[in-house]
């Protein structure tokens, strides 16, 4: 069952209306398929070819991706290999991240009455990483290559019709982890080793403060702040009853293992590195890469629906306060005006 709110234009992001599922014209771009009414429609699914790659429009300043809990294993794509990939060719699946982020959806909308955007890759990691570069990701595989240009085609109309409706916006990129501390791993695109310098060495680093996925939100605020103060991402989710690094209470990862976030990250936020990754260096969209831990968090249900409800009231808190993004009904109204 879909609703349909307010419709979304493809041809902003220079997708082109057609038949039966996106076509990719090329590895790093894509051109698009949809309804012959030419536009996304809010709250129904669009699928890539072969069904690969889902699309939700939304209707909200928010954009959730879940890149590795697809479960499709289509013969004609080989498995990747460290040998035919180059890299590490992870090819493990983030358990219940696809079910993770709709049910997140799901808690959004009951809060605000609005959507986030959500895309969704429903082929097996073993087939395509897409949270890589496109050599790693698809392997040198025409067909897998075609998932990777639909998967970014689609981030990228929900990155234009946010920007379109409210100026900017929100990216996260939803992963799970196995690691033995069960906390959020809150990834700004920043190593261990400088998340675990004092305040003041971060704030001084032009680097940190160039790169980070948050680059958007510093004009006012220190970087410190922003990743660990009382009033960050990290420490409204603990407070929410998640344990999150970094955050006022566990601010740096110290020796444990810790992802900072991937290409996605780097490519769909506002960090200075977007533009080289394929995305576009600019201060609309920004973001980060959650690694979740799976008890609590992935592992039910009501798991699932707990951590989506914490995260639509921690959303509405830290993006008003930091991104003067304000998720209530009546802001959504006006935004809906235009």
């Amino acid at each position: 069952m879909w609703t349909w709110k307010r419709p979304i234009c493809a041809a902003a992001v220079g997708l082109v209306l057609g038949g039966g599922g996106l076509l990719a014209g090329d590895a790093a771009r894509a051109e698009a398929t949809a309804p012959a009414a030419g536009a996304y429609e809010v709250g129904r699914s669009y699928f890539g070819a072969n069904g690969y790659i889902e699309y939700i429009p939304g209707d909200a300043p928010v954009i959730l991706t879940a890149p590795h809990g697809g479960t499709l294993r289509p013969d004609s794509i080989p498995d990747r290999t460290k040998d035919a990939c180059g890299g590490a060719a992870t090819v493990v699946m983030d358990t219940n991240t696809a079910e993770l982020v709709l049910a997140m959806r799901k808690s959004f909308h009951d809060r605000y009455g609005t959507y986030p955007h959500v895309i969704i890759s429903r082929i097996s990691r073993r087939k395509l990483d897409a949270n890589r570069p496109l050599e790693e990701a698809a392997c040198g595989n025409a067909e897998a290559a075609r998932a990777f240009a639909e998967w970014h085609a689609f981030i990228d109309a929900a990155k234009s019709d946010v920007i379109r409706t409210s100026g900017r916006g929100w990216y996260m990129d939803m992963h799970g982890h196995g690691h033995d501390i069960q906390r959020l791993e809150l990834g700004y695109l920043l190593k261990p080793a400088l998340l675990n310098a004092s305040d003041a060495e971060l704030d001084a680093s032009t680097a940190a403060r160039e790169r980070t996925g948050v680059r958007g939100m510093l004009r006012e605020k220190s970087l410190s702040e922003i990743l660990r103060g009382r009033s960050s991402l990290g420490a409204l989710y603990a407070r929410a009853g998640f344990r999150s690094v970094p955050s006022d209470v566990d601010p740096r990862p110290g020796e444990a293992k810790y992802f900072n976030g991937g290409y996605n990250t780097v490519r769909h936020t506002c960090g200075a590195e977007a533009a080289a990754a394929g995305g576009t260096t600019g201060d609309a969209i920004c973001g980060i890469q959650i690694e979740s831990n799976f008890k609590g968090v992935r592992d039910t249900p009501a798991s699932r629906k707990r951590f989506g409800d914490a995260t639509a009231q921690v959303l509405g808190e830290y993006l008003g306060a930091h991104w003067g993004l304000h998720l209530t009904a009546e802001a959504a109204k006006v935004r809906a005006r235009g």
